[in-house]
């Protein structure tokens, strides 16, 4: 056992031995430095001496993090992300441990149930009531006594989504970290306005079948996306939508009173897409829905290893690929590089200027929090851009400006680039990575023209992909 050690009387002069020693504070500015000068330097700023085996400290890393009038449970808390340590107080001692990741993977594997009923405003069981955790590949639908049972849930927080055809949807958070069973009963409540609002819609707009057709085009790209796999998705009910367009601010409304099944066969998922807003204003989009993930069934094994190739590139680089990526510490391995950007504006790459893991996110015990200013920059390094999205997304004309001559784009395609963008102060991500409030961040660049037919779920692991 490795312990470092100053001298008390040193430290009783400069800050004597306070009852709160976690409120010492730290100013420090470190620059690609050891592991271990980092903690020298924070027993001679603090109260504390570090305790530690000095096998556990990753081999060879700098580290590069500042902290003005910090807590130094909080900058602890910035300087271990993704290293696998662990720390504790004890008296004057901060404790380090380091938690294999076997003991990690174990974690993992603490699944849990949700299981229970779901009835009518009666009180009698309601079934084919869809049940599902949103963005996965986890539901069923109600039997006929209205119960339903989900299992192997991994840990992690998601929404559970209630649904059935002429009632309102309803959403419950849930977060278990620590598997066994848990018991939601739902009652649905009619929705008498469902089909008044499709007929005030129809009020509104002349639907032709030219305008409808036109209206739909429109919404397939947006909602789809223009990458390769959108070529492969056909949405299999087309007649639920209904449209208005409103000419005056050019804007197109899409409604649809049942879910939206979405067959990508580029990555062998069939997709139920609950929609519940959409809006397209001038070059202003928005959309939100609840999804649902079921397997395709493959005719043959070369099936199976077209959509595990697709599904995996779908994977790699993506925000769900960044987060994983993030909490393991593994950003540059996994061939990310993270930027800050004041503006979108002012849009430039100083790679002079690149953050670290713990200049963005703090780890608080039971989640994470994303925590950084203006925009943050994320460039992959391990595909390229596609000619398509150079071709057809509006936020090359703010990345590229310098690369548009007479109103062309001159670039060969180079790393992805995406922007994140804090709409809070701060962002809330489960033990699992998954952020807790799915409309306190917003995107720009690649993941923005990355629409629905790019999407794997949640849940998606490309390492056990079983179809």
């Amino acid at each position: 056992m490795r312990v470092k050690t100053f001298t008390i009387l040193f430290l009783f002069f400069s800050f004597g031995f306070s009852q709160s020693r976690k409120n010492d504070r730290i100013n420090a500015s470190f620059l690609n430095t050891p592991l271990e000068d980092v903690f020298d330097t924070l027993s001679a700023q603090t109260n504390y001496f570090f305790s530690y085996n000095s096998d556990i400290l990753p081999k060879g890393s700098l580290y590069t993090i500042s902290a003005d009038n910090l807590p130094i449970d909080q900058f602890l808390s910035r300087l271990l992300v993704g290293t696998g340590l662990k720390y504790s107080f004890y008296k004057d001692q901060i404790i380090l441990n380091y938690e294999p990741p076997q003991q990690q993977a174990i974690k993992k594997k603490n699944f849990f149930t949700l299981s229970g009923t779901v009835y009518n405003e009666e009180g009698q069981p309601l079934n084919n009531a869809n049940i599902f955790l949103d963005g996965t590949t986890i539901g069923m639908s109600s039997d006929i006594d209205g119960n339903y049972k989900l299992e192997s849930i991994p840990p992690g927080f998601y929404n559970v989504v209630f649904s059935h055809v002429g009632y309102k949807n309803a959403v419950y958070e849930l977060s278990e970290n620590n598997g066994g069973a848990r018991i939601q009963d739902h009652q649905m409540e009619l929705d008498l306005g469902q089909l008044e609002e499709v007929q005030v819609i129809s009020d509104r707009i002349s639907q032709t079948a030219i305008s409808w057709q036109s209206h739909y085009s429109t919404f397939m790209v947006e909602l789809l996306g223009q990458s390769k796999q959108a070529e492969n998705c056909v949405i299999e009910n087309p007649e639920t939508l209904n449209f208005s367009y409103h000419r005056l601010d050019e804007t197109l409304r899409a409604y649809s009173q049942y879910p939206l099944q979405i067959r990508n066969e580029a990555l062998g998922y069939r997709i139920s897409y609950f929609l519940e807003f959409f809006q397209r204003k001038d070059t202003d989009l928005r959309f939100r829905g609840k999804i649902r993930f079921k397997n395709l069934e493959p005719t043959n094994r070369g099936d199976i290893r077209e959509w595990r190739k697709n599904r995996k590139e779908s994977y790699n680089g993506s925000f769900n690929h960044f987060k994983k990526s993030l909490l393991n510490g593994e950003l540059r391995k996994e061939g990310f590089r993270i930027y800050s950007l004041k503006s979108l504006e002012n849009f430039e790459i100083d790679k002079k200027q690149e953050l670290t893991v713990s200049d963005i996110i703090v780890f608080k015990g039971d989640h994470y929090e994303l925590d950084f200013k203006n925009h943050l920059i994320i460039e992959y390094r391990k595909e390229k851009e596609s000619m398509k999205f150079l071709e057809n997304s509006d936020f090359v004309h703010l990345m590229y400006a310098k690369y548009i001559k007479s109103g062309r784009l001159i670039k060969d395609p180079g790393a992805q680039i995406s922007v994140l963008k804090l709409l809070k102060g701060s962002v809330k991500l489960d033990l699992s990575g998954q952020i807790m409030d799915r409309f306190a961040v917003t995107t720009y660049g690649y993941w923005s023209w990355e629409r629905t037919a790019d999407l794997v779920p949640i849940n998606y692991d490309p390492a056990f992909d079983n179809l």
